[in-house]
């Protein structure tokens, strides 16, 4: 179950941060988001990323916690550029 959750909050963590960017919020949204908004998403995705390394480090031990973090934040980290990489394709499967 840890696993699953510093996956989960990783993934979340990064999406966050790539929407906190007025590029991609061009990109996914359409629209920019105001500055403040862009503050909280940017926030949000570091203290996401941040509970991730709390729980695995809690629930694994800090030595194997960290590293298992790391994985999980790699694979996070790969799938949110994959879907940016293939934005248009996400997107027809939500927008039809």
């Amino acid at each position: 179950m840890i696993h699953a959750a510093t996956f989960l909050l990783s993934l979340a963590g990064f999406a966050l941060l790539l929407l906190a960017m007025a590029r991609h919020q061009q990109d996914w949204l359409r629209r920019k988001l105001p500055a403040s908004r862009s503050r909280a998403q940017r926030l949000s995705g570091f203290l996401m990323l941040a509970l991730a390394f709390v729980m695995a480090g809690s629930g694994l031990g800090w030595g194997y916690g960290a590293a298992v973090w790391f994985g999980w934040m790699t694979a996070a980290a790969a799938l949110i550029v994959a879907a940016n990489l293939n934005r248009d394709r996400v997107l027809s499967w939500v927008r039809p």
